[in-house]
């Protein structure tokens, strides 16, 4: 129960009552039945809830659950939704008139209360007032309180009426009548900047700290759509150029339409430093690999990539990124990143990660956007450094409103343009854009009474206007996205003759991009709205023909799929259209898991889940298993096993209940929460089940974990190499690559000979060559063989290799893998105090990171080379303290530690108790060098306490399992002291 501000909705039909005198219950209530879904569909995709439904009235409330700045807007979009929808039902009598609402909406405080058998319930005097505003509205109105004109003017219209008199009112109400939708801008091209003097100010002082000072600075730009954010940004850059300071500027723009935002912006950003800085250029042409990057993310942004063969991951795109901002600042920098509202979790990541890691660059960030960039979504940006770009006062938009009418005119402004000034610098609110547009028109012989009161009727108008060819070329590209090529168009069956594109550019709707032939709306408004002028079935038509022919697949599939739900929900192609958006979503999800791009892999997997039927393909299970697997990578533990909780309970028939019943047991054996009687239970239900590969490699994993935990490393490669078989049957290459990552690295300490865990090491490097986040285990696992080899320069160049690895990619637990391998090789060739230092470096890292056993481990490790160098007595006070907590360690830790403590007390010529305990351990261990280790403690251990006889059969089992697996270096050691 709360108290809060809230916006309630009423509407219904009009003529209800007479229509329902004259027409069979049965069509109408179909008609209903339509006019409901119209109504739940819009108020939930505008982020309210449905109320109740009274007969044909319906009540929705917006910010009952969550208060949202703009829930008056949503509200409003909301109705004028529904009032659009609602004129294209068909009427069940021949002769009725169309089908039309009335709206009231009144915002005020409210109390809201939620319970189970009564959902929402608000209770107020606001719930009464709009239940009042609309019955006073008549066909086709939607009537508000002045509260609702306060909050949503800037974006509606608004025609005051005179106050009128309300049922339960002692006094008049004043109202007002929405006439109309005002639209967003993104920019002011070709309208002079007028004020922002502080503003630019600021920005060039920002600039001139990172000249003088050689640091990076950031500085974010706040403000609603159309107030000049990116107009002001490029005038302050011009300020810079004009004045000498010569800085490189490069500009990128997030689209609000699409998945690819993040690459779109990037791309931008990076191919104009290319071509403005000489250096950037020729590191492109030296380095293959950040070319390749750049060409990936081209590639992505213009959906062409290769979903079979994913790009880079995040960790690449950002060392690429950083290399090319570093190498391009031969003058400092100027990178503005445009239209942040729209961007990824990803983009505004790695925003984040260069001004953390690029210390010594003269860069100055400048980060475009609506207000929203300051809510919880973006913490990164520092809080002193936000310029508010606010509205226009009446005196500076009347003199921006004078200045356009001056360029018509020959820069001579005409006595009966004052009044059309006045009127213009009332109506825009403050607005740059809003300014604009109403002069456009104007200058064209108009009236300011023809022009549409709000943005949204302005750009309706234009397009409108606009000779039928080049509306149907604007709809095309509309449904293409905000940048769009020739290309693309042809795709569509269009003719696209230049002189309609450069009528349209002409008429500043387009503007040619860098791509040939590629072009992009200047302002976002006209792409909204020319996109939802378009008949629906238009649109699904042209979003199924893109997905066809490769472009954005996922996205388009999508919407083709819920533009159909909702004109023909019962349309036998439904079904099968969701499973074809589904499962481009999936693949797209797939790729940005395979990516490590872990917040576009959620939401596109989420995207999939919601529209995967059940059925036989699996396609649902596959989504929700790889959503839980994202999940688990972002920390999300509890959501992670949800997905996989709830996929396990649907499916008709069980289809798809068992692969993510597997997927439960998996989680619960990362988290060590699986037995061996579990096992035994899920193989059983899995063998009583129909036949499913993936289900089954899944196990194999499960199985692989239980085995990993105890131990027991040969048993954890058999499964391994079972689920590999399960995954390259079915075409799976996420799984495939995620388990001969993990198959690497298990083979590091099972009986496979070193030869042949050299040649996987072979085989993996060259598959992960373009993904050097997966090529690092394969690397550390190459050193550490060839140091058990004895091949020290070999050893050395592979850990070279993994060492610049994790320093481009700042990979901090590719650090601990690193110094683990490191320790071992200069444990091998004597060098001790280095191996202790690697090891007690690891195991810090670790503890700090929440990995308790395998720290523990670590730090067994950094007191037996103590040990080896000499300090025996601070090395037995170590291992003394860690044997308190042996109950915390895995197995390799545990008996590593008791053996180190068996061999201490032998050297002071006592027999320690503990060595019962190392001979039970043992005989569960599988991992031929440990074995040997151990062995050779305990051997050593006898001949301290005189025991020759039981020392030279534990060297002899010590050698024998150095000597199975190929392991020549420790073996040397052995023999000798044997």
């Amino acid at each position: 129960m709360s108290r809060r501000l809230v916006v309630v909705l009423f509407l219904d039909l009009v003529g209800w009552t007479r229509l329902a005198e004259r027409v069979d219950p049965e069509p109408l209530q179909r008609l209903l039945e339509e006019y409901y879904e119209i109504c739940s569909v819009a108020v939930e995709e505008h982020g309210g809830v449905v109320e109740k439904f009274i007969g044909d009235a319906v009540m929705a409330v917006f910010g009952a659950d969550t208060s949202q700045e703009d829930d008056a807007l949503r509200a409003l979009r909301a109705a004028t939704h529904i009032r659009t929808a609602v004129r294209e039902l068909r009427t069940p009598a021949a002769d009725a008139a169309p089908v039309e609402i009335h709206c009231g909406i009144a915002a005020g405080e409210a109390l809201v209360t939620r319970s189970p058998r009564a959902g929402i319930r608000v209770v107020g005097d606001v719930v009464n007032l709009a239940a009042r505003l609309q019955s006073v509205a008549v066909a086709g109105e939607i009537v508000v309180n002045e509260t609702v004109a306060h909050l949503a003017r800037p974006h509606f219209t608004m025609a005051p009426v005179l106050p009128v008199m309300l049922k339960g009112k002692s006094e008049p109400v004043p109202v007002l009548v929405v006439t109309g939708e005002a639209d967003d801008d993104r920019g002011g091209d070709g309208s002079p900047m007028v004020d922002r003097r502080a503003e630019r100010h600021r920005l060039r002082q920002a600039y001139h700290r990172v000249a003088r000072e050689r640091r990076p600075e950031l500085v974010t730009v706040l403000g609603p759509p159309g107030i000049g954010k990116t107009r002001l940004v490029k005038e302050a850059v011009d300020d810079l150029v004009a004045a000498g300071a010569g800085p490189i500027a490069v500009f990128g723009s997030c689209p609000s339409y699409g998945t690819n935002g993040n690459y779109a912006a990037l791309v931008e950003v990076l191919d104009a430093l290319t071509r403005q800085a000489p250096a950037g250029a020729d590191l492109l042409r030296a380095d293959a690999r950040i070319a390749g990057v750049l060409t990936s993310l081209r590639d992505a942004s213009l959906s062409r990539l290769d979903e079979s063969v994913p790009g880079p991951g995040v960790e690449e795109v950002s060392w690429a990124a950083r290399e090319l901002l570093t190498a391009s600042a031969s003058r400092p920098l100027v990178v503005v990143w445009d239209n942040l509202a729209w961007a990824g979790q990803s983009l505004l990541r790695l925003i984040g990660e260069l001004r953390e890691g690029l210390q010594d660059v003269p860069l100055l960030m400048v980060c475009v956007s609506r207000p929203e960039l300051a809510g919880p979504d973006g913490p990164w940006f520092p809080q002193d450094a936000v310029i508010d770009v606010g509205a226009l006062v009446p005196i500076d938009s009347a003199r921006l409103a004078m200045s356009l009418a001056g360029r018509s005119h020959g820069d001579e402004v005409e006595l009966h343009d004052l009044d059309l000034v006045d009127r213009v610098a009332l109506y825009s609110a403050g607005n740059p854009l809003y300014i604009r547009l109403m002069m456009d028109w104007l200058r064209d012989g108009r009236t300011l009474d023809e022009v549409p009161p709000t943005i949204t009727a302005m750009v309706g108008a234009m397009i409108d206007r606009l000779p039928a060819p080049a509306r149907r070329l604007l709809g095309a590209a509309s449904v293409i996205g905000p940048a769009f090529t020739l290309e693309q168009l042809a795709l569509l069956g269009e003719e696209v003759p230049a002189a309609n594109v450069n009528a349209l550019a002409g008429h500043r709707l387009f503007h040619a991009t860098a791509e040939e032939g590629g072009y992009r709306f200047v302002q976002q408004p006209v792409h909204e709205v020319a996109y939802g002028r378009l008949e629906k079935e238009q649109r699904i038509t042209w979003h199924r023909r893109l997905a066809e022919r490769g472009f954005n697949p996922g996205f388009h599939l999508e919407a083709a799929t819920r533009l159909l739900g909702g004109l023909r929900p019962d349309d036998t192609e439904l079904p099968e259209l969701a499973r074809q958006a589904a499962e481009a979503l999936l693949g797209e999800g797939t790729v940005a898991l395979r990516q490590r791009d872990v917040p576009t892999a959620i939401g596109l997997l989420e995207r999939a889940l919601m529209l995967a039927p059940n059925g036989p393909d699996g396609c649902r299970s596959v989504a929700a298993i790889r959503l839980s697997d994202a999940l688990m990578l972002s920390g999300d533990t509890r959501r992670a096993l949800d997905v996989a909780a709830d996929g396990a309970r649907q499916g008709p028939d069980g289809e798809g209940q068992l692969p993510c019943m597997v997927q439960r047991y998996l989680l619960a054996a990362r988290l060590g929460r699986v037995t061996a009687d579990d096992l035994g239970r899920l193989r059983a239900a899995l063998a009583d089940g129909e036949p499913d590969r993936f289900a089954w490699c899944r196990f194999e994993q499960v199985r692989m974990l239980l085995h990993l935990d105890q131990g027991r490393f040969g048993a954890a490669e058999e499964a391994a190499c079972a689920a590999l078989g399960h995954a390259r049957l079915i075409g799976d290459a996420y799984e495939e690559d995620r388990l001969l990552v993990a198959l690497c690295e298990i083979r590091q300490w099972s009986p496979t000979p070193m030869t042949e865990k050299l040649s996987g090491c072979a085989e993996l490097i060259e598959r992960f060559a373009a993904d050097r986040f997966l090529l690092l285990p394969a690397l550390a696992a190459r050193a550490r063989c060839l140091a058990l080899t004895g091949d020290r320069s070999g050893a050395r160049s592979a850990l070279a290799d993994a060492g610049s690895v994790v320093e481009q990619l700042r990979l901090t637990m590719g650090r601990v893998l690193v110094d683990q391998v490191a320790g071992l090789a200069a444990s091998l060739e004597g060098g001790h105090e280095e191996a202790e230092e690697r090891f007690r470096r690891a195991a810090d890292a670790l503890e700090q990171a929440g990995y308790v056993p395998v720290a523990l481990t670590m730090r067994v490790q950094a007191a037996r080379e103590l040990a080896r160098c000499g300090r025996v007595e601070e090395s037995a006070e170590r291992i003394s303290r860690l044997l308190e907590r042996r109950e915390e360690m895995d197995v390799r830790g545990r008996i590593l530690c008791l053996s180190a403590a068996v061999l201490a007390a032998a050297g002071e010529g006592r027999a320690d108790p503990a060595r019962g305990e190392v001979s039970t351990l043992l005989k569960d261990i599988d991992d031929p060098c440990l074995r040997g280790e151990v062995c050779f403690d305990l051997a050593r251990a006898h001949r301290c306490l005189g025991e020759t006889s039981e020392a030279g059969v534990l060297a002899g089992l010590a050698a024998d399992s150095y000597l199975a697996v190929g392991a020549t270096k420790p073996l040397e050691a052995v023999r000798e002291w044997m």
